[in-house]
């Protein structure tokens, strides 16, 4: 075996072993009542405003209507995910565009 053989298996194996002490939490077998990670993305670029009504794929902010992307990306101010359907009107909104549908949010719920 040539050294470069050598350091490329000692790299794998090194991924190999770190992947198998470190699992990350599988999607699709996760219980619903386990804690997610955050999620935690630029807000930069983005527009504000307050969310007057949410019905279905579609939110009005600040009177004026937008639809929502199929894969949406909605969560907290803390970077909690939030289902659509638990969005409160006179929340404070941060959102992205794109296309002209909204494809991210970061929603600050009234205390």
């Amino acid at each position: 075996m040539t050294m470069n053989h050598l350091i490329l298996l000692l790299i794998l194996s090194l991924s190999m072993l770190v992947q198998a002490a470190n699992p990350g939490p599988s999607v699709a077998g996760m219980e619903p009542e386990q804690a997610q990670e955050p999620i935690l993305f630029s807000t930069v670029g983005f527009q504000s405003g307050v969310i007057d009504e949410v019905q279905g794929s579609t939110i009005r902010i600040d009177g004026r209507t937008y639809v929502l992307k199929s894969a949406v990306v909605v969560v907290t101010h803390e970077g909690e995910p939030l289902a659509v359907e638990r969005i409160i009107p006179t929340s404070l909104v941060k959102f992205h565009l794109k296309e002209g549908h909204i494809d991210k949010m970061m929603v600050t719920l009234p205390q």
